[in-house]
This record gives C-alpha cells, sequence and structure tokens, in this order.
C-alpha cells in the first residue's frame, strides 16, 4: 500500500461539522471515513468496544483469598436480569477487521503539560501513568488472545492529545515505556491535522491488521 494513501483519497473533511467534533469523535469518524475508501467494507472502528466490561468481576479469585476478603455473589442479577456486578476496562476503541478477525484496541488520553507558556507543575496529571495498566500481565494477554494480534507490536495503541504531548519531562516518560514498542504510541500534537494521525496509523499499525 503506497504510503499516505488513507490520507489522499479519504474524504473525513467533508464530515459534517468536523471541526467542533470532541477529539474521540472526530478520531473515529475519520478513521472510519479513510478506511472505508481505501478498504470498503473492511474495517469498523467502534467507540467503546464491551470485550472487557467483566473481566474483573468474572475473575475467579482462590478459595483461601474469598476467606480472608468481603466476599459477594458476583453471579447474581438483577430484576432484569442484567449482571448486578460488572467491572472491567472500557477503552475508547476498537479497530476492527471484519474479515480476519484481527482487533488493535486503544485509549486517547487527554492531559495537560509544561510548556513554555507553563510551569513544570502543569504536567503533574496522570491520565498518562493510568494507561500502565495495559503493560500488565492480565491486560496484554486478554487484549493479545482477543484481537488476534502478533506478538511484535503491543495489543494496544495510545494516542495522546493535549499539551503533554509537548512536555518535555513526559515525552521522555512515555518513550522510556515504550522503547521498542514505539508503534504503539502517539503523540497527536495538533488534533486539527488528523492527516498525520492518519499517515501514523497506516505506516505503523494498518500492516498488522491486514
Amino acid at each position: 500500500m503506497a504510503t499516505q494513501e488513507l490520507r489522499k483519497r479519504a474524504n473525513w473533511q467533508t464530515t459534517s461539522g468536523h471541526k467542533a467534533l470532541a477529539t474521540e469523535e472526530l478520531f473515529q469518524k475519520a478513521l472510519q471515513s479513510a478506511l472505508n475508501a481505501v478498504y470498503p467494507d473492511l474495517f469498523i472502528v467502534d467507540r467503546h468496544p464491551k470485550e472487557f466490561n467483566d473481566i474483573y468481576s468474572t475473575y475467579a479469585l482462590p478459595q483461601d483469598v474469598l476467606e480472608k476478603i468481603y466476599n459477594i455473589d458476583t453471579s447474581l442479577k438483577t430484576a432484569k436480569g442484567t449482571p448486578k456486578y460488572t467491572w472491567g476496562i472500557n477503552m475508547d476503541f476498537a479497530i476492527r477487521n471484519t474479515k480476519n478477525g484481527k482487533i488493535l484496541f486503544g485509549e486517547i488520553k487527554r492531559q495537560d503539560g509544561w510548556i513554555e507558556t507553563t510551569s513544570m507543575q502543569a504536567g503533574r496529571g496522570n491520565a498518562h501513568e493510568r494507561s500502565c495498566k495495559y503493560f500488565t500481565p492480565g491486560l496484554l494477554r486478554i487484549m493479545r488472545e482477543t484481537g488476534k494480534l502478533p506478538n511484535t507490536i503491543l495489543p494496544f495503541w495510545l494516542v495522546i492529545v493535549g499539551d503533554i504531548t509537548r512536555d518535555p519531562r513526559r515525552n521522555r516518560e512515555i518513550a522510556y515505556w515504550f522503547q521498542e514498542y514505539t508503534k504503539n504510541y502517539y503523540m497527536w500534537r495538533d488534533t486539527s491535522d488528523v492527516g498525520d494521525m492518519l499517515d501514523f496509523f497506516e505506516n505503523n499499525l494498518l500492516p498488522y491488521l491486514l
């Protein structure tokens, strides 16, 4: 596939009111439009996929642990027949190949940062740190099993927006975390530049979904 094919053939600019869309919605609509233009009917870009909504509440703890904690019956149902307790993770998006079943899950994290017009304290937020849970063995395993992606990349994509994308301290932290997996995070420094986001996805992640 020629580089920048998604950017060149996408018609995302005509999306009604695209300049007024929230970042998460702009991301989904632009990426879906671009993929439709190049790969008709092959990809679905979901917002808030449901695969992992109950992975914690359905996880079986050892009996010796259950005997030492406040234990409840997590199999209880509501009057409507739905689970009374549902604990898990809610990813921001999933990019699905409808033919081969491959899925790339992801999060969009917004955070303030230390730039020319602020102090170092402006970068004290921890949204980026909360994303580190995706590096844990349990979440890596279930995302990889569900998404059917190879071990050469991580089974998730972290898209980062806001002043943090220009923060000298946070850029070093995040780069250190990912090291050999630089394809798995993207600093969307100018969210009005949708083409740059499409290029990053095409050049770094799309091949793993095909």
